[in-house]
């Protein structure tokens, strides 16, 4: 056998030894970034979760705990809120109220409907409280829920509506199913998300047509292009995108689903459920370009477009503020009202309901 001189051995080591650490290291980069992506940070209660729900009546609110069992054997966490029987100070609940008073919006002689509120990447059910808060002024019901692998809810992946999207249907089943064993009726639905919540919405509606109107605040249109953008911005410059890819790949298949294909501006032209959308003009995580092509993709239906010029990702709410509350309770008032009055009599004709159509133009 022939023996290669010791100073040739030492080149081949030299050359492929760093070039084994690179791969090495790529790969290690890789399983990293995949778990980042299908893995969510679940975030702890803050002292302002533990204060309202130590006393939700002060903040205008009754809690029930509700947990869901989905078919997958997977539990999310969940809370049905309502407006609190005997209400403390509730500042929002009451500033709400008075709000529609002052529009000639009376309270109804029975529940509105029931709202579902999804959080964002990251987020928990205990956030949407403070939203909450202003929709049972109007007599809504809400329920609010832990998505899987976030707050106290089971599930180990995140996979972006893939899953998600089918939770939101089996959640509002479950509910329906709980109400009714207690004598009551969920009514119209509605539906309330921000960012990632957002986006759930939007990939679930075309098979959800139980659902009567959508608030989506900040949502992407392209799951591939915003976590692109978002690596982009937190790695250095020279980190090369092919890691940033493969690292999606990777996740989305640890997580059983193909990140291509959230897609929610793909969604919405399956569906004629009227949607309020709204976004931040100075959102650097998901750009307002997001929803403006989810607003053409949607094409001829009611539609609601509020940008928000001085809002970031993270405070659209706060910026929007009451104003944009009331605007989207009357959003929920007016489609779930016209659902029951459809299903009573005296029911709105096409005529009326067409010509309500664009109202918020």
């Amino acid at each position: 056998m022939r023996k290669f001189p010791l100073s040739f051995r030492r080149a081949v080591m030299l050359f492929f030894f760093p070039l084994a650490l690179l791969l090495l290291a790529a790969l290690v980069a890789t399983w990293i970034g995949s778990t980042r992506f299908i893995v969510p940070k679940r975030r702890q209660l803050e002292a302002r979760h533990h204060e309202l729900l130590g006393n939700p009546a002060e903040f205008g609110l009754d809690l029930e705990p509700v947990p869901v069992s989905l078919r997958d054997g997977t539990i999310l966490d969940a809370i049905v809120a309502t407006r609190a029987a005997k209400m403390g100070l509730a500042e929002k609940t009451r500033a709400m109220e008075a709000r529609l008073v002052d529009e000639g919006i009376l309270p109804p002689a029975g529940r509105r409907g029931t709202i579902f509120l999804l959080h964002g990447r990251g987020g928990r059910k205990e956030n949407l409280l403070w939203v909450a808060k202003r929709f049972v002024a109007a007599d809504f019901r809400c329920v609010v829920y832990d998505a899987r692998a976030h707050g106290s809810s089971e599930g180990k992946f995140c996979t972006f509506g893939f899953r998600e999207s089918q939770d939101l249907a089996e959640v509002i089943e479950q509910v329906e199913k709980k109400l009714s064993r207690d004598g009551e009726n969920a009514g119209p639905i509605g539906v309330f998300g921000n960012s990632l919540g957002a986006a759930v919405i939007l990939q679930a509606l075309p098979e959800l047509p139980k659902i009567r109107a959508a608030v989506t605040v900040a949502p992407f249109a392209s799951l591939e292009e915003v976590v692109t953008r978002s690596a982009n911005r937190g790695l250095h410059p020279a980190f090369p995108d092919f890691l940033i890819y493969a690292s999606m790949r990777l996740g989305g298949w640890r997580a059983g689903f193909d990140p291509r294909s959230i897609r929610p501006e793909k969604c919405v032209t399956d569906s004629r459920v009227p949607i309020y959308l709204m976004h931040g003009m100075k959102d650097e995580v998901i750009p307002v370009e997001h929803s403006l092509r989810i607003l053409r993709a949607a094409g001829r239906r009611e539609l609601v477009w509020r940008e928000i010029p001085t809002a970031y990702h993270s405070n659209v709410l706060a910026e929007g503020g009451d104003d944009h509350y009331q605007e989207m309770t009357e959003f929920f008032i007016r489609h779930l009202e016209d659902d029951l009055k459809r299903d009573s009599p005296g029911a709105l004709t096409v005529e009326d309901s067409e010509s309500r159509a664009g109202v918020e133009d």
